[in-house]
């Protein structure tokens, strides 16, 4: 195959980023491009970098569905500085067939020879260079030594010019209470709902962020950093999902104008709150063993069923109901139903919508990088518009997994998966069954 990695921090991914990636799979004739975000970039190891968790969310929701520009986790799998002559070498080893076209910007080729290993990045890829600025003769002149200096591998790659940068954004949003025209649609609510760069946040109040940074900080000695960073997620991913539903059935306050970012009323706040808070703690019971998981099952008199005793991978989420109310303090039942349902579901989880949103986010937070059919980028795209959908066709990439493994579902999460697709029909046929009702 012939493949572009387009690397970079994306803090935040806009619509410059999305037309180079487009251009330079139409252009040079690849089959993908794969967007690969630095974990640590080389250049900002002293500049602060929002959340990891935030620029992925952002990703995910800009990138678009089905058409070969898709999201690459590889510099998130590895500890330390995030080199790009380290990713392709990588990236050579576990697919030797492939052909590998390596994408910069314009202001990225004249500091390139100040770059780790920049003679290794030449010889393992083609580097298209997206062409910024109206000097064409400084360019041509700069593109002609540097392919002198590497074996002549640098290609321009002609864009629609774009007047924006990463930074330029972060510092209007501050001050921008209405959409970003340089941010995709869904990147910009995204920001705006969970007041990222410094704005107000629409979909929560501050209070229910200050929460969330409480019980993380209590929350990430008892867990691994790679299950804090899936644990924070599904939070996001989950509140994300929830915060579109509720705005889509008019859940809102009345915008100050008509170019207003759209604000969540106080009751949908609250449910975003709950959500936020129940993703993030859904798996806080893996930080017991798995004798100390039925300890504590049994301690607290929680029943233990056949299923439970014969599939250890589920046992977490009772617990987790149990420790998040225990250690955690959680008292909300509907945000202990969802941890403690979360690996399986329930047969009427679609009367339930955060343990609904927390299902999903399970299995497609942004860290998600597994194949399932069908793919992650359908799943999250049809979840946002509908969760009954969403939770279906996660209960069928992971019964099709399961199947995939030899084994036939037939306990709670074939059930569940029935009364989804009942739901479904329900809706279908005009007989309501709405996740979240429509605001009266």
């Amino acid at each position: 195959m012939k493949v572009g990695i387009y690397g970079g921090t994306f803090d935040p991914v806009h619509k410059g980023h999305l037309a180079i990636a487009r251009a330079a799979k139409e252009q040079f004739g690849l089959d993908m491009v794969r967007i690969m975000p630095a974990r640590i970039p080389p250049h900002k190891q002293e500049k602060g970098v929002t959340e990891d968790v935030h620029r992925l969310m952002m990703l995910c929701l800009a990138l678009p569905v089905g058409k070969g520009i898709e999201l690459d986790l590889t510099e998130f799998e590895r500890e330390g500085v995030s080199y790009t002559s380290d990713t392709l070498t990588l990236l050579h080893e576990r697919h030797p067939d492939d052909e590998f076209y390596y994408i910069i910007g314009e202001d990225s080729l004249d500091g390139f020879v100040t770059w780790h290993e920049p003679k290794t990045i030449a010889s393992l890829a083609t580097i298209l260079v997206a062409v910024r600025s109206n000097d064409g003769e400084h360019f041509q002149k700069l593109l002609k030594e540097r392919n002198r200096q590497f074996g002549g591998v640098f290609k321009a790659l002609s864009v629609p010019y774009y007047d924006i940068s990463s930074t330029e954004i972060r510092e209007n949003i501050r001050n921008l209470q209405e959409p970003h025209p340089a941010l995709p649609e869904r990147t910009d609510t995204y920001i705006h709902r969970f007041g990222l760069y410094g704005c107000e946040p629409t979909a929560v109040r501050k209070e229910a962020l200050r929460r969330y940074e409480e019980l993380s900080k209590r929350l990430a000695p008892t867990i691994s950093a790679h299950r804090l960073n899936h644990s924070k997620g599904v939070a996001f991913a989950a509140a994300e999902y929830i915060a579109e539903w509720l705005e889509n059935a008019g859940w809102t306050q009345k915008a100050p104008s008509e170019n207003a970012i759209t604000e969540l009323d106080s009751e949908a706040k609250s449910l975003v709150r709950r959500t936020l808070l129940a993703g993030l703690m859904h798996d806080c019971a893996k930080s017991l063993g798995p004798e100390e998981t039925l300890e504590c099952l049994r301690k607290h008199r929680v029943k233990i069923t056949d299923e439970l005793l014969q599939a250890p991978g589920i046992q977490h989420g009772p617990a987790g109901r149990v420790l998040a109310r225990e250690r955690f303090g959680i008292r909300d039942p509907e945000m202990l139903r969802a941890i403690g349902n979360h690996v399986n579901g329930s047969v009427d989880m679609c009367d339930h919508p955060i343990e609904t949103a927390v299902y999903i986010a399970d299995y497609t937070e942004p860290f998600r990088e597994h194949i399932p059919t069908p793919p992650l980028p359908v799943i999250r795209n049809e979840a946002l518009k509908d969760g009954i959908v969403g939770a279906e066709l996660a209960a069928t990439a992971l019964i099709h997994y399961l199947e995939y493994l030899g084994f036939k579902e037939e306990g709670e999460l074939a059930r569940m998966h029935n009364a989804l697709k009942k739901r479904i029909s329900q809706k279908e046929k005009g007989k309501g069954c709405e996740l979240i009702p429509k605001k009266q």
